[in-house]
């Protein structure tokens, strides 16, 4: 039986919303009860259409399906109220196994990278909200790229910024648009499911679909070695 060489791996960039922190679930809630009081009825569904986009992609997805005159700034305002007092009252759970994974790379001296569609100003509270913001070098946002996932640019703008090869980059992800952007950039996606357990025409073209964040940890000692970024 052959056995298979480890690849070299330089760097590893991280998605936020669904991968490292269960937020989607409360994006759906926030989303029904904003088209609720806002005469739509329960919104939170177009969600698994928008996983992965920018304020811009969704903000043209609803204006495509409910009509150039849908409110979505409005829609926002409602919406991120509804979410931050869910937050307040509940906080938003961080993913398991982020602290394990980020310390195992941490101590490898992975190159670590953020690329999230949300805002600058909302990742920075998130990340800090889940202690790991001092934990990356690169971090890029909906709101530094011209183009929503997934078209690679915020995934290629994270790994010039790092310096890493594409084909010695890890991204981990959770949704379709996330992982198409990925594959776009030329990088190794790793889908950690969240709120779609799935991507049948993605997964043969994905490095690997793993169960949650711990399990990075063993699949990366199996099949990579560590190089430096030059």
């Amino acid at each position: 039986m052959e056995v298979q060489k480890k690849r070299p791996l330089q760097a590893v960039i991280f998605d936020v919303d669904g991968l490292m922190l269960d937020s989607e679930r409360l994006v759906m809630r926030s989303w029904d009860i904003a088209g609720e009081k806002m005469g739509y009825g329960p919104l939170g569904h177009n969600i698994y259409h928008t996983l992965g986009m920018n304020l811009k992609g969704r903000e043209e997805y609803f204006k495509r399906v409910y009509g150039e005159d849908f409110p979505f700034a409005e829609f926002t305002e409602v919406y991120r109220e509804e979410s931050r007092m869910i937050q307040e009252k509940e906080g938003v759970p961080v993913k398991k196994g982020l602290p394990e994974l980020m310390a195992f790379l941490k101590k490898e001296g992975f190159a670590l990278a953020v690329a999230t569609s949300s805002s600058q100003e909302r990742t920075k509270e998130k990340l800090k909200g889940c202690g790991v913001w001092d934990d990356f070098s690169v971090i890029i946002c909906g709101d530094q790229v011209h183009r929503s996932k997934p078209d690679p640019e915020i995934y290629e703008k994270a790994g010039t910024a790092l310096r890493a090869e594409p084909g010695k980059t890890l991204v981990l992800e959770d949704s379709q648009n996330g992982l198409r952007s990925a594959l776009n950039a030329g990088m190794l996606p790793i889908m950690i499911p969240d709120i779609l357990r799935s991507a049948p025409e993605l997964e043969p073209l994905i490095e690997a679909k793993l169960d949650d964040l711990a399990q990075v940890i063993p699949y990366v000692k199996e099949h990579f070695y560590k190089e430096k970024v030059e």
